[in-house]
């Protein structure tokens, strides 16, 4: 994973432009015959609209605790056919959130696709293994899946919340589906080295070999972060299947000794330089999404001392 930097002005247009429609909706559903109860909630939610949509985890999470408290009846359950939904939910879900949501998807002016290719992710937050492009061809516009942190089918209040959107590949948005899981780390608010990679060698004889003799079976991939990310995202299992990048990084360290990289800085190239010469990756955290396994390739590089 790598952390997503805010966006300050698609923050703001975001609330600004979701706000406006739900609000309609809303508005349109409050002159329905309604119990106590579904006016409350949609007043409730009507009256904290902005500060839902601008909600952090932690913010978001406090939304899902009052609504389990005082409105239970809005919280999806997995599986349940639509047949058998308390009308609050269908409302909230499907009349208010989950069509705005189907309509911001299409939307021109603003809509998923400027959403997506405004953030410029080029590779999946969660995984850091597949690119994210969107591209505007004269066919149509391509883009990544949008993945909703908390589940709008469970949660249909947090659907167009900010934060809550993740553009992902198509195997991470798929893989987390409807999983709930409250201490899942949010890509925004990851902090230096939350998840770490190393690689192990399993056995002493690894640190005397030849550089030829470095093979698949002599160590391993570690990751180490937030167990529900590594658990719910399948992280140490997809990452098993990268080692030929690390003995890559390991070759290349036998190949190159600090010598030829200080000659290769005495031809005027930039620390940055020789490190994108070596092992054709991004050493800035902020530049990390540019490239599918640029996290995995800088804390191994780092780890070998390869500049």
């Amino acid at each position: 994973m790598f952390k997503i930097k805010l966006n300050q002005e698609l923050f703001n247009k975001h609330v600004e432009e979701i706000d406006k429609s739900i609000r309609k909706s809303i508005s349109s559903k409050l002159k329905i015959k309604l119990t106590d109860d579904e006016k409350g909630c949609l007043e409730y939610i009507q009256k904290n609209l902005i500060d839902i949509l601008k909600a952090d985890s932690k913010k978001m999470q406090d939304y899902i605790s009052y609504f389990k408290k005082n409105y239970p009846d809005i919280i999806g359950k997995q599986n349940t056919k639509e047949k058998n939904w308390k009308r609050i939910y269908k409302i909230v879900r499907k009349d208010i959130f989950e069509r705005e949501y189907t309509n911001w998807s299409d939307r021109t002016k603003y809509g998923a696709y400027i959403f997506v290719k405004t953030l410029d992710l080029k590779t999946c937050p969660y995984c850091n293994r597949n690119y994210t492009f969107a591209v505007d061809e004269n066919s149509g516009k391509l883009r990544p899946e949008i993945d909703h942190f908390y589940p709008k089918s469970i949660y249909p209040f947090l659907a167009m919340s900010f934060y809550n959107l993740i553009p992902s590949c198509s195997i991470c948005n798929h893989t987390k589906k409807d999983k709930v899981k409250l201490d899942l780390l949010n890509p925004y608010e990851l902090k230096k080295n939350d998840f770490k990679f190393t690689y192990i060698p399993k056995d002493i004889s690894f640190f005397n070999v030849e550089n030829e003799k470095y093979n698949f079976d002599s160590f391993e991939i570690g990751i180490y972060g937030n167990k529900a990310n590594l658990e719910v995202f399948k992280l140490e299992e997809l990452y098993k299947q990268h080692k030929d990048v690390v003995l890559e990084l390991l070759i290349k360290k036998a190949y190159y000794p600090k010598s030829y990289i200080d000659e290769l800085k005495s031809f005027g190239f930039s620390e940055d330089e020789v490190y994108r010469y070596l092992v054709c990756n991004y050493k800035n955290d902020e530049d990390l999404h540019k490239r599918p396994l640029s996290k995995l390739i800088k804390d191994i590089s780092e780890e070998l001392n390869l500049i």
